[in-house]
């Protein structure tokens, strides 16, 4: 399947995608304007925090995810989607690895200051992409 993650980012800086039916942990897939993705995991309940997230440079194209480095724990390992293998719903519903449960679009963003992407670096990519 050839994507570019471009494609899934929207026209803002962005957007988030969540996986469906789960109880656990809440992992989400955010794609960027300028190609990049990023992997977060959750956890859910009272003391709800980041667990961990990885960055990635985008897509080859077999529909691999390109990850800058890989997860220390096995857990975290088998939790990441490694390729994406269908678009389902106009690009709004996702799915990775062939697995049945789907990303999801749940938010389409204007910025990101907290993972480096501000007002001005969205303007300065949109201009530099147009």
């Amino acid at each position: 399947m050839t994507a570019n993650v471009a494609d899934f980012a929207g026209t803002a800086c962005g957007q988030r995608f969540e996986k469906e039916l789960e109880t656990h942990f809440r992992d989400c897939m955010l794609f960027y304007l300028d190609g990049r993705v990023r992997f977060e995991r959750y956890c859910y309940g009272e003391a709800a925090c980041l667990v961990f997230s990885v960055w990635g440079r985008g897509l080859d194209e077999d529909g691999s995810i390109l990850w800058e480095k890989e997860p220390e724990f096995e857990s975290q390992q088998t939790a990441l989607p490694r390729v994406l293998t269908d678009v389902q719903e106009g690009g709004t519903a996702l799915q990775f690895d062939g697995a049945r449960k789907r990303y999801l679009l749940t938010e389409s963003f204007e910025e990101d200051k907290a993972n480096g992407y501000s007002k001005f670096k969205v303007w300065w990519l949109k201009r530099k992409k147009g």
